[in-house]
């Protein structure tokens, strides 16, 4: 009977040696949930990045489209007040037209203000902000993101004078927002992309 005891005890584990079980398991569990969680974190910002990019992209072809195929006579001016920054584009050069000077005048030879012939002709191409949610305008189109959790910064600018070039840029700023669970997170872009209209032909 005591021999059978003496062979259970030699095979059994002490203490130690269950507490150090314990220990490494859990050093590799933490291990292990943190290079999963990375792993997670870095796929959420893959992934938050491939959606900002290809909404950039339709976005950035639509300006292309519409700024590349326009006069450049056409355009007016570039509105920069707040956090509205577009250009104006009229068409109907009868009415806003531009002297040898560089100035445009409506019909009557006027200056060009907000209350003569040429403000029903103009139509937006970029950013306009109201109620703190900014919009892209494209002359008679309003774009419509393709995600709801994307919005666009009122940072977003178009650089370009008329008056002295033409070539415009285009500064559009994203930012995605998602939640899972009680985890809000947000990846904002930039992006920049320069685009020269039709040259006026003499």
């Amino acid at each position: 009977m005591l021999h059978l005891s003496k062979k259970l005890n030699e095979k059994g584990i002490t203490l130690v040696e269950l507490l150090a079980v314990v220990i490494l398991t859990a050093i590799v569990s933490i291990l292990l949930f943190s290079i999963t969680s990375k792993a997670l974190e870095n796929n959420r910002i893959i992934s938050q990045e491939a959606i900002l990019r290809d909404e950039a992209d339709i976005i950035v072809s639509k300006f292309i489209k519409s700024l590349y195929s326009t006069k450049q006579e056409t355009i007016i001016r570039n509105i920069t007040t707040g956090d509205n920054s577009y250009l104006e584009i009229t068409n109907d050069l009868s009415k806003c037209r531009r002297d040898e000077d560089g100035r445009f005048l409506d019909l009557s030879g006027n200056p060009l203000n907000n209350d003569n012939l040429c403000k029903p002709t103009l139509k937006p191409i970029g950013f306009k902000t109201e109620n703190g949610i900014t919009k892209i305008h494209i002359l008679d189109e309003q774009y419509t993101l393709s995600y709801n959790n994307i919005k666009v910064s009122p940072t977003s600018k178009v650089y370009g004078n008329p008056d002295d070039s033409s070539v415009y840029e285009i500064e559009l700023n994203l930012e995605i927002t998602q939640i899972r669970g009680n985890n809000k997170t947000s990846k904002a872009m930039k992006f920049k992309n320069e685009i020269q209209p039709i040259i006026n032909s003499k």
